[in-house]
């Protein structure tokens, strides 16, 4: 993968604050769907560090990268739902979608499946089906999938159901759940994909300081943030997304607000109505009382009036 020649022109600031000296917290993370576009493709050494834990590779395995969706940094970009966040040939022999996903939409299995999809129909015209390169997506998720068990990091293939034979292993989906570091595996730690979901999840510097001790590779993802952080390109980028963020969360909840409130006046309403039903029948069964009251009371004027003939007659006599 060679380096992009953007970067050529992200000057370190002056001064330059080593990790050591830096405190507090992170202007943005590498959750910023800006900031984890441009950051793994800055610097060569942190993507294959981040395919070899994620593939389970030795960095000897990894022979070339190749980035088809580059970012120039600063480069706006309008519709980050049409733009996976990273799409690589790894060795010129497989395609990886590495995609980012904080926020649970609902249409995560959906979503990653069209995208898995597009990247297995990846054959020229003509050329035959042997030759088509497997498609493995990867989703770093900062949610649970409420359909499977819980796991920090799982596989999806196609499968049959009653042998669990794999039909195929160039179609994968995968998935690192980064609320879920308490269920990581030995071997997930021996691979470092823990230290990954530290520092995806890390917000301070202080975070990053301790894991530069464990491993000198954080030591150059934390001075990527910290360059393209003090980009005002990049920054303004990375802001933009914050910033639609912040506005999604503050209409979804005005959203929730308006639900509750919608529900709560729908209650109401209908609880309303089944009073007016209640008071409805109780007017009937008054109305009915009434009309059994009347038709006796003209029963009794009407033995009254017999009576009194009766007298009549008898007084006659």
């Amino acid at each position: 993968m060679s380096q992009n020649t953007s970067f050529l022109t992200l000057l370190p600031p002056s001064p330059y604050l080593p990790l050591s000296d830096r405190s507090g917290k992170l202007p943005f993370t590498l959750t910023n769907d800006y900031m984890f576009k441009v950051a793994f493709q800055m610097d060569e050494a942190i993507l294959r560090s981040l395919l070899c834990s994620l593939l389970d590779l030795t960095p000897a395995e990894i022979r070339s990268i190749v980035i088809k969706n580059t970012l120039v940094p600063g480069a706006t970009i309008e519709d980050k739902d049409t733009i996976l966040d990273i799409r690589l040939i790894l060795n010129n022999n497989s395609l990886i979608n590495l995609e980012m996903q904080i926020k649970n939409e609902g249409n995560w299995p959906e979503r990653s499946l069209c995208y898995l999809c597009r990247a297995f129909d990846n054959l020229d015209k003509g050329a035959p089906y042997l030759d088509v390169m497997p498609a493995h997506h990867i989703g770093i998720l900062n949610f649970s999938l409420p359909h499977v068990q819980k796991q920090f990091y799982s596989h999806y293939y196609m499968i049959n159901e009653t042998t669990q034979e794999i039909f195929s292993d160039k179609l994968r989906l995968s998935v690192l759940n980064l609320t879920q570091t308490a269920l990581a595996t030995e071997h997930d730690r021996q691979s470092g994909l823990t230290r990954w979901a530290a520092a995806f999840k890390a917000t301070t510097w202080e975070e990053f300081q301790m894991l530069a001790e464990e491993d000198d590779l954080f030591q150059k993802v934390s001075d990527a943030l910290y360059l393209l952080s003090e980009n005002r390109k990049v920054a303004e980028q990375c802001r933009r997304m914050q910033e639609a963020e912040a506005r999604r969360k503050h209409w979804e909840k005005l959203e929730e607000k308006y639900t509750a409130l919608e529900k709560a006046y729908t209650e109401k309403k209908s609880a309303l109505a089944e009073q007016e039903s209640a008071l409805a029948k109780q007017e009937s069964i008054l109305a009915e009382k009434d009309s059994a009251l009347a038709a006796k009371e003209a029963e009794v004027e009407q033995l009254k009036a017999q009576l009194r003939r009766y007298q009549e007659q008898n007084c006659q006599k």
